[in-house]
């Protein structure tokens, strides 16, 4: 045992004399710490984003709950707004959908920059407007400056571990005393071991340190932190493991680099690219095409309608509103019916979001088919997933955001179909609807 711990201390001399490897590892950690950097830098831009929006939305309701309270009907210069008609006391709650940002999302960036994280609810919105839609794409990011740890893990600590390793058993078999080695430790194999463990051990500890620092930064200590630790170990163990093996049965540095680096660009680049290629040419970019359509010829149609088929449509999709005041009456009030059209606009905005979606979770299974033999891409959406910066986490924030403009108009549609009367009570209880829920 003694033997093999001289082999292991062996190495770490043979490291820290090694200029090559040693200014490899610091820049390595350097690029981590920038990184690492630049998350706490979004994740505090959203935090500050999200105060203000809060403080924001908190003065416009606060405003409106003043109206009420001095008997007033709106803004002294907008004498047609009237709040306690349900139209404008929901239209004028514009309200904030909120995604919060993960404690661990400066460990995974993923697509938080590729997508919004507030949404202004009103009665004419969508999942996909302008402040929710893709913003850049993460190349574009990179460039700039904006470096992910999450990809400094997937991509390029595996050339790290390349360079700390090739030259194992490598430079004795350029040399030719591999066998002088072999008889003096009592076989190569467990030699080659201790070797590798050593780089092992300082890349894992290493990178453990960084996740553990922000966990202690942002004091978070959960079961998605473990799974994280988790993954980048066996990650490393991806590499570590064939690299032995290479290492073991080739002929020298040179032979020992080539197959390193070849088992990089095939596990890193080949196999993902020729994946995401392949999916891509089955299902093409999406451009939301259907989406537009919804909001441009069909809501312009929708506009063209006759407050009879207004008054149909709406009864086609709430048909419970035939038990309300306006339902009941003979004739087609028509500011009833032109008040909440926008019901039948945001129907339309489902159904073509439907579609897109659908489109998109056929890409996604696709690619979640590779997996078995296209890891990389397996951890780096794992990955994403515990930081809450994938692809899926945001699908679900696009649903909180349709399933909250269907409670606001839902609202809107049966309130004013019964011929409200809003005051500060029932304000209140409009906010409960309103506003974001847990």
């Amino acid at each position: 045992m003694i033997r093999y711990l001289n082999i292991f201390l062996f190495e770490f001399k043979h490291f820290r004399k090694s200029k090559t490897k040693v200014i490899s590892y610091l820049v390595f950690i350097l690029a981590c710490a920038f990184s690492l950097f630049n998350g706490f830098e979004l994740q505090k831009k959203h935090l500050n984003t999200i105060d203000n929006i809060q403080i924001n939305e908190d003065e416009s309701i606060s405003e409106i709950i003043t109206w009420y309270e001095n008997g007033e009907k709106g803004p002294k210069d907008r004498s047609w707004i009237d709040v306690t008609n349900p139209y404008w006391s929901i239209r004028y709650s514009s309200t904030y959908m909120i995604k919060e940002p993960s404690k661990l999302l400066p460990l995974g960036i993923g697509q938080s920059e590729q997508y919004g994280y507030y949404q202004k609810l009103s009665i004419w919105s969508s999942p996909f407007d302008s402040d929710i839609a893709e913003e850049i794409t993460n190349y574009e990011r990179l460039i700039n400056g904006n470096i992910d740890f999450s990809f400094l893990i997937l991509f390029l600590l595996p050339l790290l571990l390349i360079i700390l390793t090739f030259n194992i058993n490598g430079l004795e078999k350029d040399l030719k005393f591999n066998n002088l080695i072999s008889i003096q430790v009592g076989g190569s194999k467990k030699w080659i071991f201790y070797r590798l463990l050593f780089y092992t051990f300082l890349v894992t500890t290493t990178i453990n340190c960084m996740i553990f620092s922000v966990a202690f930064i942002n004091n978070v200590f959960n079961q998605e932190l473990l799974h994280l630790i988790l993954l980048s170990n066996l990650y490393i163990l991806i590499f570590i493991v064939p690299f032995y093996f290479i290492i073991k049965s080739s002929d020298g540095s040179t032979s020992i680099a080539f197959k390193m680096i070849s088992l990089w660009l095939l596990l890193c680049v080949l196999i993902p690219g020729t994946a995401h290629q392949y999916a891509n040419f089955k299902y093409p970019v999406n451009y939301m095409t259907d989406f537009l359509d919804a909001n441009r010829k069909e809501t312009y149609d929708v506009f063209k309608y006759s407050k009879e088929e207004l008054n149909t449509r709406l009864l086609e999709i709430y048909p419970n509103l035939n038990s309300t005041y306006h339902a009941r009456d003979t004739s087609v009030n028509r500011t009833v019916v032109r008040n909440t059209m926008s019901a039948i606009v945001n129907k339309l905005n489902t159904n073509a979001i439907g579609k897109i979606e659908q489109q998109n979770n056929l890409k996604n299974n696709l690619i979640v088919s590779t997996y078995w033999y296209n890891p990389v891409s397996y951890f780096q959406n794992k990955w994403n997933a515990i930081t809450c910066s994938d692809y899926h986490a945001y699908s679900k924030f696009r649903n909180d955001i349709q399933r909250k403009i269907d409670d606001r108009l839902e609202l809107l549609v049966f309130e004013c179909w019964d011929n409200k009367t809003v005051d500060l009570k029932k304000y209140n209880s409009y906010l409960k609807t309103l506003r974001q829920s847990n």
